[in-house]
């Protein structure tokens, strides 16, 4: 998928989803890009790395459901801010 490609990924080809922002960013863009809720919540799990705070804010409470496809950011744009968020993490983490 062509609009993920500068996400962030591990060292086994998994995007990394570890804060909100990223998810709802990530999950808006797939849903612009024709895949229904359902489709994008299995995309994801099949190709993501969670945080526990995204898996229960976002997928056990159900929030997922109210995000709109039409609110997504451009994919360049997302895919900056979830990598900055990201290096920022791992300066903390550090």
């Amino acid at each position: 998928m062509k609009f993920l490609k500068y996400f962030p990924k591990n060292s086994e080809g998994l995007y990394i989803v570890y804060e909100l922002y990223s998810f709802d960013n990530f999950f808006r863009l797939l849903l612009k890009h024709g895949f229904d809720h359902e489709n994008a919540l299995y995309f994801i799990f099949t190709n993501c790395v969670l945080s526990a705070v995204v898996f229960q804010e976002r997928i056990h409470n159900k929030a997922y459901l109210k995000l709109r496809g039409k609110d997504a950011l451009s994919p360049r744009l997302a895919s900056i801010k979830a990598m900055l968020i990201f290096d920022i993490l791992q300066c903390i983490k550090d």
